[in-house]
């Protein structure tokens, strides 16, 4: 159940980063989709159990993991938003 919560979150928050930053092409959308869920699974595979007493794997539920996890989308979405503003994503601009 775990999993499929952190996948969740990752799909509802690229959607959400994706409306708010007018992601115009269905390429830009699963691009945020998917980093996301790469976001939220990373954080609560990974950072929940550190920093937290809840483990998503595990079945402890508590809020600091769900904030955690979601947190860690976040990022994930900020730092993609990050390299596309500097045309990292496009393939014919120059990189300086």
């Amino acid at each position: 159940m775990g999993y499929l919560y952190m996948i969740l979150v990752g799909v509802v928050l690229g959607w959400q980063a994706a409306f708010v930053l007018r992601a115009e092409s269905t390429r830009a959308l699963a691009r945020f989709i998917g980093v996301g869920v790469a976001g939220s699974l990373v954080s609560g595979i990974l950072l929940t159990p550190a920093l937290s007493e809840g483990n998503l794997i595990s079945g402890t539920y508590t809020v600091d993991a769900l904030l955690i996890t979601m947190a860690g989308a976040i990022a994930a979405l900020a730092a993609c938003h990050l390299l596309h503003m500097r045309g990292f994503f496009e393939p014919g601009l120059e990189r300086r």
